[in-house]
């Protein structure tokens, strides 16, 4: 079973990656279960047309009794339809009301309750992705990478200073747990944000980090609508070429061999390579 973790600065378009990925994957014949780690239930939305039951919540409901949780409450298959047999699951992890506890508790919880439960075996699943909000500096979004839950790991950036920087915190966290964790970089998904110089920036920037560039997804009203209305593009444009990227980048996943220990840069350092390409 493979294990993905798709990170990010937050708005980047993480959660559209992860959804469109876990689409492309069942399309292909393999049961994915995609688990949405943010605090908001919307990573699935688009596969299941609807906001479900957290698993914090649920928890919260039994007073955190994990033996009365019972599988059916927090992993949701979606309805739409994919070939080959395959099959996408859903579960969220949900968080702490805003100003009275750490979104990285959801994480935590999340995984724990689906190892308890040994969802990945019953729902005989071949792919596990992680969809991941926001910063690793918090040890609950880290504990992907930091247990050796997710073996790969994609960033979704752009030529954003802060969303670059969050592939260097991405990439410190691998570097910090290589050796207990196991855990690799395979790459990473860019979402152009019409930044100047942006194109040659981000080749140049996973150059220098010892990384590959999965996908390059120009800015797309079709994808922006279809985000908005909670569907994928899949659903909505089958034959765009929105739809024909996302199922490159899918495969180009599937396929991936070339997991690396990514290249560390601080963040001075970083700042002043940024500011390069605005000369």
């Amino acid at each position: 079973m493979r294990q993905i973790a798709i990170y990010g600065k937050g708005g980047i378009g993480k959660s559209t990656v992860a959804s469109h990925l876990s689409y492309t994957l069942a399309d292909r014949g393999l049961k994915v279960l995609q688990v949405g780690c943010s605090p908001k239930n919307d990573s699935t939305r688009s596969l299941l047309k609807d906001f479900p039951s957290t698993i914090l919540d649920v928890l919260r409901n039994k007073e955190f009794d994990y033996d009365s949780v019972e599988a059916g409450e927090i992993v949701f298959e979606s309805p739409l339809p994919f070939k080959n047999g395959g099959k996408v699951y859903c579960a969220e992890s949900g968080g702490p009301e805003p100003g009275v506890g750490c979104g990285g508790k959801g994480v935590v919880e999340a995984i724990e309750t689906l190892s308890r439960l040994d969802i990945f075996k019953n729902y005989n699943c071949d792919v596990v992705i992680y969809d991941i909000l926001g910063d690793v500096v918090c040890g609950g979004f880290s504990l992907p990478i930091r247990q050796g839950y997710a073996q790969e790991t994609y960033v979704v950036a752009s030529g954003e200073l802060e969303a670059l920087y969050q592939v260097t915190n991405v990439s410190k966290a691998i570097k910090r747990f290589e050796v207990r964790s196991g855990s690799k970089l395979g790459g990473l998904i860019i979402n152009l944000r019409r930044v100047k110089n942006e194109l040659k920036m981000v080749r140049d920037f996973a150059e220098k980090i010892g990384t590959q560039i999965i996908g390059i997804i120009p800015y797309s009203q079709l994808i922006k609508e279809c985000g908005g209305e909670g569907t994928t593009v899949f659903t909505s444009a089958p034959e765009s070429e929105e739809a024909k990227l996302y199922r490159e980048i899918g495969d180009r996943v599937l396929n991936n061999k070339n997991l690396v220990i990514p290249n560390i840069i601080d963040f001075e350092d970083l700042y002043e390579w940024w500011l390069k390409y605005y000369e």
